[in-house]
């Protein structure tokens, strides 16, 4: 799916705007007052969180982050239909805004019929308290997705498979890390399995793609750069820069730079 914004604005204006500025509330009003009537309508059917002025909740509460580039191209972009996705920290959908503002939005994984389409408002790699934590502050909800609706004793394993991650990420993006081996990379891709964070898999895939390269398993490497590319199409669009180099690896491996860097500096 596809959607363009029904309202930019810059960032600074809405970060700085101050809850009793009549002036910055008037020129909102007037920009949305200038909108198409039926477009006006599903924009201030939004929901609001934080109260007071409409329009300023609506989109402190609603907006996306987008870049129009420059020094200076931070904005907040308004998509009504995305807004009414609702929350899932292992949501079934990823999206991007691409270089012309459209809202692009893609499942991520089979969707079963009548399963509701869901995206993430938070960082889905935080452990579970501080998801909990960042959904009532900013939203005003206590989130009951299947992922924080675990056990004590599931959730607290799910935190541990989160550090495990970010502990191998560490390792696995650093070209020095000595002990990589097949083992580790296998234990990396079953960790972002079992966390069923499909959202974001071209980076895990990237990196295990460019890990089985640098130990000269081309097979391996292939087949992860394929879907790397597969996931960096949903999450970047075609054009990202990471697409481009996993398409590279997946056809000349033995050409890429990483091709056996792990092997010979153990001398192997």
């Amino acid at each position: 799916m596809s959607h363009t914004p029904t309202l930019l604005i810059h960032r600074t204006f809405l970060e700085s705007l101050i809850p009793t500025s009549k002036n910055q509330q008037a020129l909102l009003d007037a920009a949305v007052s200038s909108l198409p009537p039926p477009t006006r309508d599903i924009f201030l059917s939004q929901m609001g969180h934080h109260g007071g002025h409409k329009v300023t909740d609506i989109l402190a509460t609603n907006s996306f982050q987008t870049d129009l580039g420059g020094t200076d191209g931070h904005h907040y972009g308004n998509y009504p239909p995305v807004s009414r996705f609702n929350h899932d920290c292992r949501p079934n959908v990823a999206f991007y805004i691409d270089q012309h503002l459209n809202h692009r939005t893609t499942t991520v994984r089979d969707v079963a019929q009548g399963e509701e389409l869901t995206i993430s408002y938070l960082d889905s790699f935080a452990p579970r308290a501080e998801r909990q934590r960042r959904a009532l502050g900013a939203w005003g909800f206590r989130c009951g997705c299947a992922q924080c609706s675990l056990s004590a004793r599931e959730g607290e394993k799910s935190d541990r498979r989160l550090e495990e991650i970010a502990r191998l990420r560490g390792v696995l993006e650093d070209v020095d890390s000595t002990g990589v081996d097949g083992r580790m990379v296998r234990r990396y891709v079953k960790l972002w399995r079992d966390e069923r964070l499909d959202l974001a898999m071209a980076g895990a895939w990237t990196v295990v793609a460019l890990n089985w390269n640098m130990l000269g398993e081309e097979e391996m490497a292939r087949k992860y750069a394929r879907l790397a590319v597969e996931a960096g199409e949903i999450e970047f669009g075609e054009g990202a820069g990471d697409v481009k180099e996993m398409r590279e690896l997946e056809r000349w491996p033995r050409r890429h730079v990483s091709w056996r860097r792990r092997v010979e500096k153990t001398g192997s």
